[in-house]
């Protein structure tokens, strides 16, 4: 796809690959961008897992955001259909991917979802569209509020100390 799309100037959205491969999904990208291409954007949309969960395409955010810090001018956005495959809990996923900074969303829009002869569960009408982006709270990247940085400072201490009685315990067992 890289080598036939050399020497044009389209946008190319690559979604993650199904199997929770980072390497393969920024291979991809690389072999774009390799190839010419400079307007690119990553879509997550989840992976595939084994056993039950709430979601369709597990999300493993932690994927995208390594993305997005390896990758700082690379837009990426979160199909929030795929990963939850069902309308119900869209608006939270929905606010998930804003919380965690990604540039947009990919929503299944139809207008009678219900009827949609596939994926039908996690398709919502344009009007349910424009209820969830008006809900959704959009929050400032970065603050300078002494207050909160204090208070995150206090976190990311505690959460250091979970981590080292973790690292011990393991060792113990």
């Amino acid at each position: 796809i890289a080598d036939a799309l050399a020497g044009t100037d389209i946008p190319v959205m690559v979604k993650n690959p199904v199997n929770p491969d980072y390497k393969l999904w920024v291979g991809a990208l690389e072999r774009l961008h390799k190839a010419g291409l400079r307007r690119i954007a990553a879509v997550h949309r989840g992976f595939s897992s084994y056993g039950d969960s709430i979601y369709r395409n597990v999300p493993r955010w932690q994927m995208a955001i390594d993305l997005m810090q390896e990758f700082p001018g690379l837009e990426v956005i979160c199909d929030i259909s795929h990963i939850c495959g069902r309308r119900d809990i869209l608006a939270e996923t929905a606010q998930k991917a804003f919380d965690l900074n990604f540039d947009g969303l990919m929503v299944e829009v139809h207008p009678t979802p219900d009827q949609a002869w596939s994926d039908a569960a996690q398709q919502i009408t344009a009007e349910q569209f424009g209820d969830m982006l008006r809900k959704l709270v959009l929050r400032p990247t970065t603050t300078d509020d002494p207050d909160f940085l204090v208070q995150i400072e206090n976190y990311r201490g505690e959460l250091d100390d979970l981590d080292e009685e973790i690292i011990h315990l393991i060792a113990r067992r």
